[in-house]
């Protein structure tokens, strides 16, 4: 017989801990996954980049930008062009948060492939087309 002033059998405390536990686990998973990398970013949803901001960090890299006429669809694309040469190109690098870094480094990978593949389908007599890369546009320029 157990006495009246004994502890509570030890399945139940240990049954109630792992649960405990499992709710921690939890939580901490779904605050690593969504609550903790937005926080780290200092990325705030809330807060949307102005036109000014736009234009601004387009021409830091030598573009020129083009921002929605106003009066005409709010939901337009800021867009940041740069001339090299004759052609007018897009810099996707600039975004209405800043350089982007990750689509600069596409453009550049994108740029050396087309550098390869002209290299390995170049014929005798055949004017081989040059894919330069400028890393303070992030933009890979074609000549011909």
């Amino acid at each position: 017989m157990a006495d009246v002033g004994s502890r509570a059998p030890e399945a139940p405390r240990r049954h109630r801990t792992l649960l405990n536990a499992g709710l921690v686990l939890v939580l901490v998973a779904v605050f690593l996954t969504v609550g903790l990398p937005r926080f780290l970013a200092g990325d705030d949803g809330s807060v949307s980049p102005t036109d000014a901001d736009f234009a601004k960090v387009c021409r830091q890299h030598g573009g020129t930008p083009r921002t929605p006429e106003p009066g005409t669809n709010p939901t337009a694309e800021r867009r940041c062009t740069v001339r090299y040469g004759g052609e007018v190109y897009l810099m996707d690098a600039i975004t209405p948060t800043g350089f982007d870094e990750d689509t600069a480094r596409f453009q550049r990978q994108g740029c050396e492939e087309a550098r390869r593949e002209e290299r390995a389908a170049a014929r005798p007599g055949h004017r081989r087309r040059l894919f330069i890369y400028h890393p303070d546009t992030g933009v890979c320029e074609h000549r011909p």
